[in-house]
């Protein structure tokens, strides 16, 4: 894999929680410019929630396997909440992660759940983050992060008050025709 010295100590530090320093629109216009073909189709195809068949790169391998244990956790705990028997224990994940997700599923409102989640995904990313800080995979984490973060901070209250009120509208005209 390639090194991008100049590109990856251009970009800001990402910290989940805080306000995005670039929108990863502006991150791929930069790196379009820096880097190869292949290694920007690489990056630019890679997205925090869907996944090719096959992923191409480990961090996009460890990343599809990664997500894929959450949700099966989700799953287990939502179902096991709900009384429904037969869903089998994910494996991979150890208790303290069991317990995180137990505790984000049973414990949290919905909009502290999905932040909860993000968070979860973005710590995971960050422990990816090994070897050279200049390499495509370092980049292709702080792309992932990138969506991530991003996706955390279109949560609006007011947007979802607004949402609610309008279906909330909705539901009552057409009970009342």
């Amino acid at each position: 894999m390639a090194e991008y010295y100049y590109f990856a100590t251009t970009l800001p530090m990402l910290v989940m929680g805080k306000e995005c320093p670039i929108s990863y629109g502006e991150f791929l216009e930069k790196a379009r410019e820096y880097l190869s073909k292949r290694d920007y189709e690489s990056l630019s195809s890679l997205s925090a929630s869907s996944f090719p068949s096959e992923p191409q790169s480990r961090i996009a391998r460890d990343w599809k396997e990664y997500h894929d244990m959450i949700e099966s956790l989700i799953v287990e705990e939502r179902a096991a909440s709900l009384g429904f028997d037969g869903y089998g224990k994910s494996e991979g994940a150890d208790k303290a992660l069991r317990e995180r997700i137990h505790s984000i599923v049973c414990d949290m409102d919905p909009l502290e759940a999905e932040r909860a989640i993000l968070s979860l995904y973005f710590d995971f990313l960050s422990s990816r983050t090994g070897g050279s800080p200049f390499s495509t995979e370092t980049l292709m984490i702080y792309a992932l992060k990138l969506q991530l973060m991003e996706r955390s901070q279109a949560f609006s209250e007011e947007k979802g008050r607004a949402e609610f009120d309008r279906l909330y509208k909705e539901i009552e005209t057409d009970i009342f025709r």
